[in-house]
């Protein structure tokens, strides 16, 4: 465990697609809980697997894209790294002391009648920040996201693209050892996503750190990844570090099978062109 900063062995993770089951599938566990008998780990009527099965490791040093169709696992996934979800099954091991910090919406917490300097310290306690840290690492936060001239303007001012440099500063000030960004860099203009995307590349070498970034832009996997995980239907189907043949692969994989190679040519021609 020491040269990997996460383990993940396989993780399973299931919901039910019926909010009145889930609520009985629940008091049935918590009453199995209470009697000390296990709960089960079989799908039930209406359950389905978001993820199934995953395992892989972390290393120093890595961004990791985690790419797959709409409901491919991703997201939750992440939760569960981020221990916003508890797995159903399987294990994580995470390096003692590891700090990890998620951003899965980046206006999450921002109140609109606050100015950006309010907000700028309301998301560094939401994001688990001392008063002395956030101190410390203010002008950062501040010179990062390039909204001095912002400060007291109400939130409710800002635009999507201001609002996403106030966030994603405050949660880069964290210094995580493992940064999870769930597409929060859809917004924003092109200038301060690249400016994030190379100070990554430098993050991660500066000390024992890894990002986890999950998108389907595969621009942006091409320019910041160094290693990508491809999923499908809460599987991890690929794991790969050239980031170029992970990718054909997961373009071949949504295209399917099901039409004719003349059909199929024609659309992996037109994705290679816009995404590629």
């Amino acid at each position: 465990m020491d040269e990997h900063l996460l383990e993940i062995n396989h993780v399973s993770k299931k919901f039910c697609r019926r909010l009145k089951r889930s609520l009985f599938y629940g008091i049935k566990d918590v009453a199995r809980q209470t009697v000390g008998l296990p709960i089960t780990t079989q799908l039930r009527p209406e359950e389905f697997w978001a993820t199934h099965e995953v395992s892989f490791k972390v290393k120093p040093g890595e961004i990791i894209a985690v790419i797959g169709a709409n409901g491919s696992g991703k997201t939750t996934l992440m939760r569960i790294i981020a221990g916003i979800y508890q797995p159903t099954s399987g294990e994580i091991k995470y390096r003692q002391g590891l700090k990890v910090t998620p951003i899965f919406a980046l206006n999450v917490g921002l109140r609109n009648e606050f100015t950006g300097l309010e907000n700028m310290k309301l998301k560094a306690a939401i994001f688990g920040m001392t008063e002395a840290e956030l101190k410390r690492k203010l002008d950062f936060i501040i010179d990062f996201s390039e909204l001095e001239y912002a400060l007291d303007t109400p939130v409710g001012n800002y635009s999507s693209g201001m609002r996403a440099r106030l966030s994603y500063s405050v949660a880069i000030a964290t210094e995580p050892d493992l940064f999870i960004i769930d597409e929060a860099l859809a917004v924003g203009d092109s200038l301060f996503k690249t400016k994030c995307y190379e100070h990554l590349g430098e993050y991660v070498q500066e000390k024992e750190r890894a990002v986890l970034y999950v998108t389907n832009r595969i621009r942006k996997v091409m320019a910041l990844a160094n290693r990508v995980l491809v999923m499908r239907s809460g599987k991890l189907i690929q794991d790969a570090h050239d980031a170029k043949d992970a990718l054909e692969y997961y373009i071949n994989d949504i295209v399917g099978d099901d039409m004719t190679e003349r059909v199929k040519e024609m659309k992996l021609k037109k994705i290679r062109h816009f995404e590629m």
